[in-house]
C-alpha cells in the first residue's frame, strides 16, 4: 500500500465485498488460487483474479475517478508495462482532453476487440472498470488463462482495445460542475441548457445538482443519440441539455467522430460498451446484421455476470450503428450497477467481482470463432 490512507481502503473494501449481495458468486478453484465466477446460468470457465478487492496496484477506486487520475494511471501503467501495451490519442473532446485507446495483443492478427466506457458522463465507474480491466490484462499477460487457454496466447491471435472515457468532457461536468469546463463558450452553453431545462420543466434542481446527472458531452450533445442508426426517428429536443438532445446531425460531435473512425479502421471480432445502471445486457437492434452472434456474445456476458438479456434499445448509439452498418459488428451494451448513476464508491463492491473476467471472457470468445 501506498500510504496507510489506501490501507484502510484496502480493509473497508474487503468488508464491503465480503458482505455484498452481488449476483455473482467469487470462489476458490480448486487447489489452484483461481477465481471462479459462478451464477444462475451457465458457468463459462475459470480466470485468474487480481487481488481483490481489486484496490490494490495502480488503479484504485475512488468516489469520483476523473480524466486527471486516469491520464495518471495510463502513464504508469505504461512506465510499468510499457512493452505490452500502447497508447493511442484518437480524438480530442471541444474542451480539448484527449480520448484515449489502450491496445493490448497483437494488432496485426486480424482479430480485434474494443472496449469502451463513460459515453455517458455520469457513468463514471465505467472508466474505473475498464482501467481496472486493463490493469489486470497487463498483471497477469504471462501468469493468467481464461477458458484453459493462457492470456499470453490469447493476445498472440488478437488485440484489446480499451477506451475507458468516450466522453471526458461530460464526466468532468458530472464530478466537477462548471470547474469541470475551462473554455468560456462551453460554459455558456452549460448555462443556457440548464436556463431552457428549467424553463421546460425538465428540471427543477438547482443548477449543481442538475450538472451531477450530466450524461452528454461539452456541447450538451447525448452522445450514444449522436450515431447514424435510427437517428432521424429520435425525438428532436431542439437544444443542449444534460441528457436526451440528439445533436444537429449524426456523428456531429468530435468524440462520435473518433469512434466512427476507429470502428473502420480495423477488423473487429466485437464492441462492447459499458454504461450504468440496470445489471442487464442489450444485445440487438432494428436491422441488426449480426444478430445471432450479438446474442450469443450476450449470453456469453450474461454467463459471468448474472446480467439479463434485454433485445432492444431506442437507436442512435453507438451499438445499434455498429450493428447495422455496411461492415457490421457483433456488439452488446453491458449495464452495470443497481443504484442511479452517479454511483458512489460503495457500488464498487458490486460492480467489480460480477465483470472482473469480462474482458477475458469476450477475448476468449473472438479467438475461439
Amino acid at each position: 500500500m501506498k500510504n496507510k490512507i489506501d490501507w484502510i481502503r484496502a480493509l473497508a473494501m474487503a468488508l464491503a465485498v465480503s458482505l455484498s449481495s452481488g449476483t455473482a458468486a467469487l470462489a476458490a478453484g480448486p487447489g489452484d488460487g483461481l477465481i471462479t465466477i459462478e451464477t444462475g446460468q451457465t458457468r463459462y470457465g475459470t480466470a485468474t483474479p487480481s487481488e481483490l478487492p481489486a484496490n490494490s496496484g495502480i488503479v484504485r477506486p475512488v468516489e469520483k475517478y476523473s480524466y486527471m487520475e486516469m491520464e495518471q494511471d495510463i502513464r504508469e501503467l505504461q512506465a510499468k508495462y510499457g512493452g505490452r501495451m500502447t497508447v493511442n490519442v484518437i480524438g480530442t473532446s471541444a474542451d480539448g482532453r484527449n480520448i484515449y485507446e489502450i491496445i493490448v495483443g497483437n494488432v496485426n492478427s486480424g482479430r480485434h476487440v474494443m472496449i469502451q466506457g463513460a459515453i455517458h458522463g455520469r457513468e463514471y465507474m465505467t472508466p474505473l472498470l475498464v482501467m481496472k480491466q486493463l490493469e489486470t490484462a497487463l498483471e497477469q499477460y504471462d501468469t493468467g488463462s481464461y477458458g484453459g487457454v493462457s492470456y499470453a496466447s490469447l493476445f498472440d491471435q488478437a488485440a484489446v482495445h480499451f477506451l475507458p472515457m468516450v466522453n471526458p468532457d461530460g464526466v468532468s461536468i458530472s464530478q466537477y460542475g462548471m470547474q469541470g469546463i475551462t473554455s468560456p463558450a462551453l460554459r455558456q452553453l452549460v448555462q443556457d441548457a440548464y436556463a431552457k431545462d428549467l424553463a421546460e420543466g425538465r428540471t427543477t434542481q438547482s443548477l449543481e445538482r442538475y450538472l451531477t446527472y450530466w450524461k452528454a458531452n461539452g456541447r450538451g450533445v447525448d452522445l450514444n443519440s449522436n450515431f447514424d442508426a435510427g437517428w432521424e426517428n429520435l425525438n428532436d429536443l431542439g437544444h443542449p441539455s444534460y441528457a436526451g438532445y440528439r445533436g444537429t446531425s449524426p456523428n456531429s460531435e468530435p468524440e462520435s467522430r473518433a469512434l466512427v473512425n476507429l470502428a473502420e479502421k480495423y477488423s473487429w471480432s466485437l464492441v462492447l460498451n459499458y454504461h450504468s445502471m440496470g445489471e442487464v445486457i442489450y444485445w440487438d437492434y432494428q436491422g441488426n446484421r449480426v444478430q445471432s452472434q450479438s446474442e450469443d456474445l450476450a449470453n456469453r456476458i450474461a454467463g459471468i455476470t448474472g446480467y439479463r438479456l434485454i433485445a432492444s434499445s431506442g437507436g442512435g448509439g453507438y451499438k445499434d450503428w455498429v450493428q447495422t452498418k455496411e461492415n457490421p459488428i457483433p456488439s452488446v451494451t453491458v449495464e452495470v450497477g443497481s443504484v442511479s448513476c452517479p454511483m458512489p464508491l460503495g457500488e464498487w463492491a458490486r460492480v467489480w467481482p460480477q465483470n472482473e473476467t469480462v474482458w477475458a471472457a469476450v477475448l476468449h470468445w473472438a479467438v475461439s470463432r
